[in-house]
C-alpha cells in the first residue's frame, strides 16, 4: 500500500517503497550486524520464495512499506505499518542504517509513523523485538509502548531464534 504523500518531521521524512529502493534495503536488511534482530536473513541465505517477495514490496496490498530519508533525500532507513483487518491496530517495524544510529532518526520516524496511524483512525500499534536489541526497546519505551507478552520469532530460512518482546502503544 502507499501512503498519500510524504510524512515529514525536522530531520527526516518518510515515504513510500518504490522499486529503485531494493538495493538500500537488501543492503541493510540482510547485513549481519544493521539486520541482526531483523527476521530477515542474511544475504547468503535469501532463497527464491524470499528474493521474490522483496522483488514485489512495492505491489502489496496489506502492508505500507516506508523509507526513512534525510531532508535532503538521502535514504537512512525503513519502516513498515501493517494494519489488521479493521485498520484499529498496526504492527510496526523499523530498521536505521547502522551509520546513522544514535543520531535520533529512530525516533522522528516513530513520532511520524505514529501520529500517521492515529490520523488514519487507528487505536494502538505494536511491535515486537528481540529482547538482546537493548537499543530499540529504550527507543520503544521512549515513545510510550509498553509490554505486552514475551515471545520469539525466527530468523527466515536461518535456525536462529530469538526471544523478544512484544510492546503495544494505545493511541
Amino acid at each position: 500500500m502507499k501512503i498519500k504523500g510524504k510524512l515529514s518531521g525536522e530531520c527526516v521524512r518518510l515515504r513510500s517503497y518504490e522499486k529503485e529502493d531494493l538495493p538500500f534495503c537488501m543492503g541493510i536488511w540482510l547485513d549481519e550486524e544493521n539486520g541482526r534482530y531483523l527476521s530477515d536473513p542474511t544475504a547468503n541465505f535469501v532463497d527464491v520464495v524470499y528474493q521474490k517477495a522483496l522483488d514485489n514490496l512495492q505491489d502489496r496490498e496489506d502492508v505500507y512499506y516506508l523509507m526513512v530519508e534525510t531532508k535532503d533525500g538521502d535514504r537512512v532507513g525503513t519502516c513498515f505499518a501493517a494494519p489488521d483487518e479493521q485498520g484499529l491496530g498496526f504492527d510496526i517495524g523499523y530498521c536505521i542504517e547502522k551509520h546513522c544510529w544514535k543520531q535520533g532518526y529512530g525516533t522522528e520516524t516513530l513520532h511520524l509513523l505514529i501520529d500517521w496511524i492515529r490520523k488514519l483512525g487507528g487505536k494502538w500499534v505494536t511491535a515486537e523485538v528481540a529482547i538482546e536489541n537493548l537499543g530499540s526497546i529504550a527507543l520503544l519505551e521512549k515513545c510510550g509502548f509498553v509490554l505486552e507478552k514475551e515471545s520469539e520469532f525466527q530468523k527466515y530460512n536461518m535456525d536462529i531464534r530469538f526471544p523478544s518482546r512484544c510492546y503495544r502503544l494505545e493511541l
